[in-house]
């Protein structure tokens, strides 16, 4: 009988194994490229300027760079999270009462302008050792549908 209980508990636990939902972290940049080209997006994997991983993708038909933070200064691994950024490149420099409209409308989204008044947008990820796949690329789907309304208003007046 305990031999029984012991293999019923053992195959419990195996399959709870199985159960689990994939994650994703900022420590893996292509376990995070996989996840994006899966979810149907063409995406590739290089290096920034300082040497940190870097994923460049297309979302809401604008250039997005998925940029790694929190990565060992020397090896540039064991980074802790992500921020999607996307520069727009005005005709004219952005209203900054626009921006910060802009900044008030969506929770998460952070809004720059740069030396020549384009915005830039950017959304942090803290990933840590792993967040559910699905959080992960909800946050993506969102960022993009942001990128798309807030487009409308960075151009509105051009």
């Amino acid at each position: 009988m305990m031999k029984r209980l012991i293999l019923v508990g053992a195959a419990a636990l195996s399959c709870a194994g199985g159960a689990q939902a994939q994650t994703v972290t900022a420590q893996n940049p292509q376990g995070m490229l996989n996840a994006i080209t899966a979810a149907g997006y063409e995406a590739t994997l290089s290096t920034d300027s300082a040497g940190d991983p870097m994923i460049d993708t297309e979302l809401g038909g604008y250039r997005v760079n998925v940029l790694f933070y929190g990565c060992d200064e020397t090896s540039h691994t064991g980074c802790d999270s992500v921020q999607l950024s996307t520069g727009f490149d005005r005709k004219t420099p952005m209203d900054p009462a626009r921006a910060l409209h802009i900044a008030r409308e969506w929770r998460f989204l952070a809004v720059s302008l740069d030396d020549e008044g384009d915005p830039y947008l950017r959304w942090d990820i803290m990933t840590g050792s792993g967040i559910p796949q699905s959080v992960f690329m909800t946050a993506l789907r969102r960022y993009g549908e942001t990128l798309g309304d807030a487009g409308e208003i960075i151009f509105e007046d051009e």
